[in-house]
């Protein structure tokens, strides 16, 4: 049977708090086979994809945990189910589990806890989201309200190792520092079960920082370390870094093959978009690390979506029942002063005042729909801008990144390149550049002519010229695999009295996306006329519209594939474009042989008055 989401998050929640307190609580568990057994199947349950069985486990583990005392196990079920939900990237789930977490701390014996194991876990909550000064912050909050606790030994080095987590792929140098710290704060309990844990996974993320930083005789050593600290301290599971070390030790020994396999494996999602970006960029193939992290980032984007439209919908519901309570608090209003109208009016008065009432009532449902009709106009234009910012921000947010980052690799004294190399990189940011500047060119050119009359500045223009320049202006392809060619059919009559620059706009657009979704076969612009119009048709050999596309493909935001680069503007603006030509693009057929786009333009076309 399936159980409604929020109903699941109070079911876990009463499950964890039926457990009671008992009068003296200690800070670990007996040592017994029952508590070793719901510890183990807390864990493997934690690596699966159930989450109703790993719910079960954590319950079992918790109320076990209070019967014996163990404030701290009984917190770390709560952990267990919170960065289990993190691993699936389920942001909603974990932050609900937090709150009811920091409840049943606050209600135990040690409430004090609460604060800084909730921060921690938002700090993990932040981290999944790529929000790092805000994970920063929650940490740091956590690492000082953890201190002069009875917590401080078995928790701040992991604080400390967290911070090290965070800044793993944004700041190497910061990530060191946060190791060191750890290993420092380690150092004084020597001996104890954690101090070995922490010993093992800080050294596991200091390899990892030495293969990002391409130091791979570094990686070796540290790696070599956590294995000498596995050894002596005998841990057979508990470790949470090692075995990402243990996948880029595999890829270093020369089999890429099993790296990829094992991180596939990963039970956190962000890690293994994370991993297999490194592996990939190890190999050289830098298109599939760019692919990889692109999904990474379009799956935050959406989580980051679910969240704001979640958000949305309770404060309509708010404003709802605002409105509902204005207008029955107005129908009583009026039944009151109908109510003492006829006490006191004489019936001539009493149908005066009905007469008037209806009268008013018409006005005003005319205005409740003149009202509800500009409300849609508002809310349609508050999406479609938060649509446009979130895809703006996506679309330049990504290549801005990949400059940022070969730009570090270039400045990096202890990284050398061959001219191949250097060539490959700067090619790479030239590309994202001229992405960058696509875009803003797209938005600009739809803002400066949404309201231009584009025919007033026509004059006599060579059409089949204005091909032969949108050819040439096309992004750059492999000509090996794709034929470019301009096929013109109307024995050299190409004259025609247009808005040329628009019309170069229209056509660039159409050979830009054919070329963008075309790997191989051929791109073809032909351009035939009629004795009343010019037909520009451009056909390729790509991968075709999807059916549930088609309808909508010439609206605001609407890709072809979401994984694409671009935002959704192109065809809408060509299509926009297109009629102020006085002309028609029309979609001639699609499938996933290929795709035929076709404009026509009259010939003759109406001159504009001027006064």
């Amino acid at each position: 049977m399936m159980i409604n989401h929020y109903l699941r998050i109070l079911y876990v929640g009463a499950a964890f708090l039926t457990a009671s307190e008992t009068s003296a609580q200690t800070l670990q568990c007996s040592d017994t086979i029952v508590h070793r057994q719901l510890q183990e199947a807390m864990w493997k349950a934690s690596g699966g994809n159930s989450r109703d069985e790993l719910y079960d486990a954590c319950v079992a583990f918790h109320r076990h945990a209070k019967e014996e005392g163990d404030i701290v196990a009984a917190n770390n079920a709560w952990v267990c189910g919170i960065m289990y939900n993190l691993g699936k990237m389920d942001i909603k789930e974990a932050y609900y589990v937090t709150q009811a977490m920091k409840t049943d701390i606050m209600t135990s014996r040690y409430p004090e806890a609460g604060d800084f194991y909730v921060a921690n876990m938002l700090g993990h909550i932040y981290n999944t989201c790529g929000n790092i000064p805000g994970a920063q912050e929650e940490l740091l909050k956590s690492a000082e309200l953890i201190k002069g606790t009875m917590f401080e030994r078995e928790g701040l080095a992991f604080i400390y190792l967290a911070l090290a987590h965070a800044h793993l792929n944004n700041d190497l140098k910061e990530s060191l520092h946060w190791i060191d710290v750890t290993l420092e704060e380690a150092g004084k309990f020597k001996g104890s079960w954690n101090y070995y844990r922490a010993l093992i996974d800080a050294y596991a993320i200091k390899a990892i920082v030495r293969f990002k930083q391409r130091n791979y005789d570094a990686f070796n050593k540290c790696f070599s370390m956590m294995e000498d600290v596995e050894r002596t301290s005998k841990i057979s599971s508990g470790d949470l870094f090692a075995p990402y070390a243990r996948i880029y030790k595999t890829l270093i020994d020369g089999d890429t093959e099993k790296a990829l396999a094992e991180a596939d494996a990963l039970s956190n999602l962000k890690e293994q978009y994370l991993v297999k970006c490194d592996i990939f960029r190890y190999i050289g193939d830098n298109d599939k690390a760019f692919l990889t992290q692109r999904e990474l980032m379009h799956k935050r984007d959406s989580i980051t979506g679910v969240m704001i439209a979640e958000n949305m919908r309770q404060h309509e519901a708010e404003i709802g029942l605002v409105v509902k309570q204005k207008k029955t608090a107005r129908v009583m209003n009026f039944v009151l002063l109908g109510a003492v109208a006829l006490a006191f009016l004489v019936i001539v008065l009493l149908v005066r005042i009905l007469l008037i009432r209806r009268n008013f009532s018409k006005r005003l449902m005319v205005k409740n729909e003149e009202l509800r009709a500009a409300y849609k106009k508002v809310t349609a234009a508050d999406e479609m801008k938060t649509e446009f910012i979130r895809n703006v921000s996506h679309e330049i947010r990504t290549p801005l990144n990949i400059i940022n980052g070969f730009s570090q690799v270039l400045t990096d004294e202890d990284c050398t390149f061959t001219p191949e190399e250097r060539h490959e990189i700067a090619t790479t940011i030239g590309e994202n550049t001229r992405q960058i500047t696509s875009l803003v060119n797209k938005m600009l050119a739809l803002a400066n002519e949404s309201t231009k009359d584009l025919m007033v500045d026509a004059v006599e223009t060579d059409v089949a010229d204005v091909c032969r320049r949108a050819i040439e202006a096309m992004p750059i392809i492999d000509t090996e695999k794709i034929k470019v060619e301009f096929i013109d059919s109307t024995d050299g009559e190409t004259t025609i009295e247009t808005n040329g620059d628009s019309l170069l706009q229209i056509l660039e657009n159409l050979l830009e996306n054919a070329a963008k979704f075309t790997e191989q076969g051929h791109i073809y612009l032909k351009l035939d006329r009629d004795d009343e119009n010019f037909y520009f048709t451009v056909e390729d050999t790509g991968c075709g519209i999807p059916d549930d596309k088609k309808s909508t493909i010439f609206e605001y935001f609407v890709k072809a594939d979401e994984f694409k680069q671009g935002l959704g503007l192109g065809l809408a603006y060509c299509n926009k474009i297109a009629k102020k030509l006085n002309g028609k693009l029309l979609l001639v057929k699609t499938s996933d042989e290929g795709t035929t786009f076709t404009l026509n333009l009259p010939i003759k076309h109406k001159k504009h008055k001027t006064l």
